[in-house]
């Protein structure tokens, strides 16, 4: 079991803040240029409410999470709004899919809970899986939130408590996470850690580059950097 299947009952009830829909608005209103239908990936799905937007703006998506659990709500998820579930359980950094896509994407900080050789080990696979002159969309925590959510925070909601007690240092923001789920009269704990690494705007378009994308824009919102990065054309 990973640290995510831990938290992926209550995962939906703790990200409820984060408006999926203003967050495509605001990528497709930036890069007008992006594909309008075609082929899709999530990375780092979770529960799917990202690849419920995106099949609905008229995309045939694909999702991947290290998580089963996750992926056993996302393909409920998607069922219930008749979207049939295409997920994939691999971690990133292994990522191996079957096609090319015209929009990779990877949302809700995941990037940053890969470690630096992770994370160069995945963009260097996606490449592969990216249609020549693609996308990879991606965001990315800046360091003020980083700051601002290391910090003992108590959310409640109804059937579940979420404490997270956050701690920065040097580069790395370690949550310590306790979940506290039930009926009202018994309840079960979970406890996980999980941490985060703080990747600058010059290292990912570094990155990029080496692995042959081209950052095409980057943008500030809700906290995070997005960017926009295509797929170079190869040469002949």
């Amino acid at each position: 079991m990973t640290d995510y299947d831990i938290i992926a009952s209550v995962y939906d009830e703790f990200t409820d803040g984060f408006d999926h829909v203003n967050y495509l608005d605001r990528i497709f209103e930036k890069a007008p240029f992006l594909p309008k239908e075609g082929l899709a990936v999530d990375c780092g799905c979770g529960t799917g409410t990202l690849i419920t937007e995106l099949t609905k703006r008229g995309y045939s998506c694909t999702g991947v999470d290290i998580s089963p659990e996750m992926l056993e709500i996302a393909a409920e998820k998607l069922d219930e709004n008749g979207i049939e579930p295409h997920l994939i359980c691999q971690p990133l950094e292994k990522i191996d899919l079957y096609g090319a896509y015209d929009l990779c994407f990877c949302s809700l900080d995941t990037l940053n809970h890969l470690t630096r050789k992770q994370l160069a080990s995945f963009v260097g696979r996606l490449i592969n899986f990216t249609e020549p002159g693609g996308y990879f969309i991606f965001d990315v925590k800046t360091e003020a939130l980083m700051k601002k959510n290391a910090a003992l925070r108590v959310i409640d909601r109804e059937t579940s408590t979420l404490i997270l007690d956050g701690a920065f240092s040097r580069g790395i923001l370690t949550n310590y996470i306790t979940v506290f789920s039930g009926d009202g009269q018994e309840y079960e704990r979970y406890d996980s850690i999980v941490k985060e690494t703080l990747y600058t705007r010059d290292e990912l378009k570094t990155l990029l580059k080496q692995k042959g994308f081209t950052p095409v824009k980057v943008f500030s919102f809700m906290g995070r950097d997005i960017f926009i990065a295509q797929k170079r054309e190869a040469k002949i």
